[in-house]
């Protein structure tokens, strides 16, 4: 068995051990990227081409906002590496969290009764 046998399967195609595709790190900073923590690509960002093909699948995914736990589905990949892939494309200016919307921007609690009353008469 050669070391290429090692690093392909049939099925499967080329096969890449997750330490490869982090740089070897394992966790994000804490808090970072909760499962439910939605990121979006930043406006007018230019991805290079020394992008992995991980990294640039994510920043394709987040054209529109998308969560951390719909990326590592995508991907097929566990949640811990996914995180420190959007670390280092939140680094890299790429993707960014859209800020939580300020109270004023918030809907008032009036006009979501009203909307709740309404969904319920229907």
């Amino acid at each position: 068995m050669s070391i290429d046998d090692i690093w392909y399967d049939d099925e499967a195609g080329p096969i890449v051990r997750l330490y490869a595709i982090t740089g070897g790190r394992t966790e994000a900073p804490a808090g970072d990227f909760t499962l439910s923590t939605t990121v979006q690509r930043v406006p007018g960002a230019v991805p290079g081409s020394e992008l992995s093909l991980a990294e640039s699948t994510i920043v394709q995914l987040a054209e529109r906002p998308v969560s951390v736990s719909e990326i590592a589905a995508r991907l097929g990949l566990p949640l811990g590496p996914v995180r420190v892939i959007l670390a280092d494309l939140r680094d890299a200016r790429l993707v960014t969290v859209p800020r939580a919307r300020d109270a004023a921007e918030r809907p008032s609690l009036s006009l979501l009764q009203q909307v709740l009353s309404g969904l319920n008469s229907l």
